[in-house]
């Protein structure tokens, strides 16, 4: 490693693979913060920094020194990597440590682990966190299976990000992004580095799990195009995203001064739900990920289930929880996912706020289904969203939860949208009442109603003041004849509208 490689690490800062600490501890402290790394995900350790990344520098200890004592200390289960970096600001020692496959304890009776913000303590005795696959390293895999072309495409990636690990050589790039693991003295690549940059023939011959299947349905009956990929994931996230965008139908509605768009399926929605599928997948399971493609709905069903304690019932509202960690930071850091875990969120806001469903999850013993729906546009609530968006400065996700539950349902209890929203009944009272104060909820005998405000309705029968065909009325609403026909035939429902005439001469007109 070159001193300009080591400031561009201590540059991108701490996270749960990259520890910083000062030379003066004792070499039991280091052991236990290295052990804290091994037991949690491996990464580098860097000795004689302080914790904002400033080089404090370290005395002339030999890195054999430290490998040596750590050894001792951990009863022989952790030997790091260790090399000694010098520069202007002084001398730093980079320790990395590979993820331990059994807990390592430091002293007596507990096992410490590093979480990217402190060291905590597990207790002999308590179940250890699933094992992260994505991070293993295989003992077939070797620098050969990685493709130059695809690490010059993570490289680009994080360019167009800005971040400074692009500036580091290809293998301490690879090392930075959790990709590479020194093994006996060699460079070789964990799962999510053959998963991010494996050459074909090396998940063919590694990974076979890792293709995902593409199905599109013209009907109900089998479907009429396949198409089998397997590819690193930011390829195969771009061939996912041609397949689909190519069967992928548009309408576009104008309010006010805005063009809005609205896709069948929402890009950012199913790159969300693909992203979850490669993220939460079981990868010891040889299944692959399949992707069903129908006109009214996508669905995506990958192997295991969700994460212990989360259900279909909770993923809203539920902490992140994430069974392919070393995976999920390679993606964080490359920009697809957010460390937070708000894909969800992402997907809820997206889907209600252009009038469609919740997400739908399908649970079975070994695999889960994501199922975006595409129902028919309701432009008239689309309308409306976008307006009281403009008009009150925004929604927040409980606000499109419970006013897309309320459009579907016509009306519901505190306890039914206490559900839909996935929060407690306290909780959930609270958002419904900022609701009925905004003026977009009323509460009568108990249920609870959405008030529309229909302005698209008011703009109709200001024009209907004098009668206009149909195509009159679209063109000077910007409605297509589907909606346009609807917006009539419900006002004329409702005692506001009438028709006059016959076929061609047919006219509406205000009644009164």
């Amino acid at each position: 490693m070159t001193w300009a490689e080591l400031k561009a690490r201590l540059e991108a800062g701490q996270d749960e693979r990259t520890l910083f600490l000062p030379s003066d501890l004792s070499p039991e402290e280091l052991a236990r913060h290295a052990a804290g790394l091994a037991n949690h995900k491996g990464g580098t350790l860097f000795l004689g920094v302080s914790r904002e990344g400033r080089v404090l520098g370290v005395s002339e200890i030999h890195p054999l020194q430290i490998t040596h004592a750590l050894f001792q200390l951990t009863g022989g289960l952790l030997l790091p990597y260790v090399e000694a970096v010098e520069g202007p600001e002084g001398r730093v020692l980079a320790l990395h440590v590979p993820q331990s496959p059994a807990a390592i304890a430091v002293g007596a009776g507990r096992v410490p682990f590093w979480d990217g913000e402190r060291l905590t303590e597990l207790r002999m005795g308590q179940v250890l966190p699933e094992p992260d696959l994505t991070a293993q390293v295989l003992p077939a895999a070797g620098l050969s299976d990685l493709d130059p072309v695809e690490v010059l495409r993570l490289r680009r990636i994080l360019e167009e990000r800005g971040s400074g690990l692009a500036a580091l050589p290809d293998l301490e790039l690879l090392y930075a992004l959790g990709l590479l693991e020194r093994v006996e003295g060699q460079e070789k690549p964990t799962v999510a580095g053959l998963l991010l940059a494996g050459t074909p023939l090396a998940l063919r011959r590694l990974l076979p799990q890792a293709e995902v299947s593409y199905y599109f349905h013209e009907g109900e009956e089998g479907y009429t195009f396949r198409e089998d990929i397997l590819r690193p994931i930011p390829a195969l996230l771009e061939r996912l995203r041609d397949l689909i965008q190519a069967r992928n139908r548009v309408r576009y509605l104008t309010v006010g001064l805005f063009r809005l768009e609205v896709w069948d399926f929402d890009g950012e929605v199913y790159r969300e739900a693909l992203l979850n599928a490669l993220v939460h997948r079981d990868w010891g399971s040889r299944d692959a990920i399949q992707v069903h493609h129908h006109r009214d709905r996508l669905e995506v069903s990958n192997p295991g289930g969700f994460p212990p304690g989360i259900t279909p019932e909770n993923v809203l509202r539920h902490p992140p929880k994430r069974r392919n960690p070393r995976l999920a930071e390679a993606l964080y850091r490359l920009g697809y996912v957010e460390r937070a875990g708000s894909g969800v969120d992402k997907m809820y806001r997206l889907l209600l706020k252009h009038g469609k469903e919740p997400p739908e999850y399908r649970l079975y013993p070994e695999a889960l289904t994501l199922v975006l729906y595409n129902p028919e546009l309701d432009e008239a609530f689309v309308r409306e969203i976008a307006e009281a968006q403009e008009r009150l400065g925004g929604f927040s996700l409980d606000h499109l939860i419970a006013a897309g539950h309320l459009r579907r349902v016509g009306e519901a209890t505190l306890e039914e949208l206490a559900r839909a929203l996935q929060l407690p009944e306290e909780a959930a009272r609270r958002a419904l009442a900022r609701m009925e104060r905004m003026g977009l909820l009323r509460r009568e005998g108990g249920r609870y109603r959405l008030v529309r405000r229909d302005s698209l309705g008011e703009r109709a029968l200001g024009l209907l003041a004098q009668p206009l065909s149909r195509r009159e009325v679209e063109g000077q609403l910007g409605l297509s004849s589907r909606a346009a026909l609807a917006l009539l035939n419900r006002l004329i429902r409702e005692g506001r509208v009438e028709r006059v005439g016959r076929g061609a001469a047919t006219r509406y007109r205000r009644r009164g």
